[in-house]
């Protein structure tokens, strides 16, 4: 098709689309089969420009459905207990940097991935259709269901206690994502992750979905296992988790074939936020002054509120056995099938310390708002003045294109996602707070600061014990500080921080962020309020399933672009030049902005300018344990273009601005190398 037969074309479905009311979801998209190409070799750096996102950031649409049945807003801002759903983490996708479709993929199956990964309606796909079959010789389906191969899954669900069930289970997902390709490891350790998805705020209807990944293999997406459909969480664990329980002790004993080749599976973890895990435990939940599922610690009432606290940091840790010999009598609410489960220990292996329930969206997000609104210790409200300069300071930081958006207002943090209270804490948190709080609060604040950072990369696990230490003198010294009825559930959770990462890594590796983008996956599936299970069993499973026209890159690599070119150190570091994601810390301890990248037989050389001084951060709280953090003042930047190699590279840097010429640098957390 030519270009500008292909424009008229897309103006034309935009002007159909326009008049279809039922669109819940439009994701804006760069997708073109040939948009990524190698490098040529000859490329002056000077040349190189900005970067265009190959991931276009999610745009959320209304639907307007008048057929009286339930609405599925996607727009909503969920919440629930400690829970909040972003629209802009780490949505988990199909597709990624490294794969992505390519000039051999048959243009029916380019529409039908770009139709499943933007969540068009049958209605504006069967539009789509009709005006492609007629302006274009390429043999398309009349019919969108033809086109999508939909799934239909209505007689896989049953009826169970409290609404419905479907589970098409651990073995069926694997076979229709792998099909006939081997997966590239023998051995599948299983993540699973579980929690309440309210469709509506103007009905209790909610989605209580089983998703799984597998920790060997971090690019492929999350699956779906089972969902469940009705107006509440399920009213038996028994019946909910049963199927699931049968199916991985068969899998542990037996293995699975994929594509004649013999898998190991065996099961990691359960992520969770608190009410989840208390409900697939049948344990008392976190309000309760039994509620911690990690220690035999007793909370209290505080005197005058409802409020339950718990003081103590110290108390004897639950164990397996004892939790299956049922000898915590006040802990226990009903059995759950997960004590069947071989090899699995029901206390180590149920996280609590999943960073965006419990840190960034727990305590993070209840300091900051308790700071601002007044309501920690003697603080007073903040004033005007403070809020503008918070704001001031906030929109000097340079935030890294892997973040979807900027800082917003401090002052409407109460529309914040998890991942701006997580952006906050890392990268302008020990900044702004420097001029908020006093000298014993700030370095009270840097305990905290300091813990999380140390427990968020592997490249800090000697210090790991340290950080333990620190993060409980911080819990006890914020009810000092603050008050004992602020230590609730999620600041005594800081405790068994230490516990979790020593047994399986820093807090990204079991984070729930990619598994709450795979939620919003689930949602935005549906088209309507009509036999909404059914909608999504027969959409996600088709949204998962692996393509084998994708294109896979080597890293690290050079992607041309119109404005330039990006290198692609890794899965998780890209630099682009001539933004403000340019900087990033060599393994020698040189701070670089990154000018360009040229290829060199094997070789990528990459041009970049240094300063002449940098110091270690002193003008905020010092320690031994602030690693990796600097300042430098931009007069300093030498004009002479040094060149690096990709094995120089420890890690990107976030720039923050505090004057006209000064510069803290701070590592963009996950990016850190060994």
């Amino acid at each position: 098709m030519s270009g500008k037969r292909m424009r008229e074309t897309e103006q034309m479905y935009q002007i159909v689309k326009a008049n279809i009311g039922v669109e819940l979801f439009v994701e804006s998209s760069n997708f073109r089969p040939n948009n990524v190409q190698a490098a040529a070799t000859d490329v002056d750096p000077a040349q190189i420009g900005n970067y265009s996102c190959l991931l276009d950031e999610n745009r959320v649409e209304e639907g307007h459905l008048n057929d009286g049945r339930l609405n599925i807003d996607v727009s909503d801002n969920i919440e629930s207990d400690d829970n909040n759903y972003d629209d802009d983490n780490e949505i988990d996708t199909s597709y990624s940097i490294q794969e992505l479709p390519n000039e051999n993929e048959p243009f029916d199956e380019v529409i039908r991935n770009w139709a499943l990964r933007t969540y068009q309606s049958h209605q504006a796909l069967n539009s789509l259709l009709a005006i492609l079959r007629s302006r274009t010789s390429d043999k398309l389906p009349k019919d969108s269901r033809t086109l999508l191969r939909t799934r239909q899954s209505e007689k896989e669900i049953v009826a169970i206690p409290g609404g419905e069930l479907w589970y098409p289970g651990v073995r069926s997902v694997l076979h229709q994502h792998f099909g006939n390709a081997q997966p590239r490891v023998s051995s599948f350790s299983l993540n699973f992750f579980v929690d309440g998805l309210p469709l509506n705020k103007n009905t209790r209807k909610q989605f209580w979905p089983i998703l799984m990944s597998i920790q060997e293999m971090p690019e492929v997406s999350v699956f779906m296992v089972g969902n469940f459909y009705g107006a509440s969480k399920p009213k038996s664990t028994e019946v909910f988790l049963r199927p699931l329980v049968n199916e991985l002790n068969e899998l542990m004993q037996h293995g699975i074939a994929i594509a004649n080749k013999l898998i190991t599976v065996r099961v990691r973890a359960f992520i969770a936020d608190s009410p989840a895990r208390a409900f697939i435990k049948g344990v008392a939940f976190h309000n309760n002054p039994h509620g911690c599922q990690k220690c035999t610690v007793v909370g209290q009432h505080h005197n005058g509120t409802d409020v339950v606290y718990f003081p103590r940091v110290d108390a004897p840790a639950r164990t397996d056995a004892d939790f299956r010999a049922l000898k915590y009598e006040d802990h226990h609410r009903e059995n759950t099938p997960l004590v069947d489960l071989p090899y699995f220990d029901i206390i180590k292996d149920v996280i609590s310390s999943d960073c965006r329930h419990q840190i960034d969206y727990g305590v993070t997000r209840t300091f900051v708002n308790g700071l601002k609104a007044g309501k920690l210790g003697r603080h007073r409200k903040w004033s005007v003045d403070t809020v503008n300069r918070v704001n001031g300071l906030l929109k000097n930081v340079e935030i890294p294109a892997e973040f979807h958006r900027k800082f917003r207002d401090i002052d409407v943090t109460d529309l914040w996602h998890a991942s701006e209270f997580n952006m906050f804490l890392h990268y302008a948190s020990f900044v702004v707070l420097k001029f908020i709080l006093t000298e014993l609060e700030y370095k009270h604040f840097m305990l905290y600061y300091c813990s999380i950072k140390l427990f968020s990369s592997n490249v800090y696990r000697e210090y790991w014990p340290e950080a333990d230490r620190m993060l409980k003198q911080f819990i006890v010294e914020y009810g000092t500080l603050y008050g004992v009825e602020h230590l609730n559930s999620n600041m005594h959770s800081l405790v068994h921080i230490y516990d979790d990462v020593c047994r399986f890594g820093p807090l990204e590796s079991f984070s729930s962020y990619r598994f709450e983008g795979k939620l919003q996956h689930v949602k935005n599936s549906l088209r309507n309020g009509h036999k909404v299970l059914v909608q999504a069993a027969n959409r996600i499973p088709v949204q998962t399933k692996r393509s084998p026209y994708c294109k896979h890159f080597t890293f690290p690599y050079l992607e041309s672009t119109h404005s330039g070119v990006t290198l692609h150190v890794d899965s998780n570091i890209s630099l682009f030049s001539g933004t403000e994601d340019n900087w990033f810390l060599t393994k020698d301890f040189y701070i670089v902005q990154y000018s360009g990248a040229q290829k060199d037989g094997l070789t990528i050389n990459i041009y970049g300018k240094t300063f002449n001084k940098i110091t270690e951060s002193h003008t905020f709280y010092y320690s031994h344990m602030m690693k990796d953090i600097y300042e430098a003042d931009i007069c300093d930047l030498s004009q002479e273009v040094m060149i690096f190699l990709t094995t120089d590279i420890k890690c990107k840097l976030v720039a923050i601005k505090t004057n006209k010429t000064s510069y803290v640098f701070v590592p963009f957390i996950h990016t850190l190398t060994e």
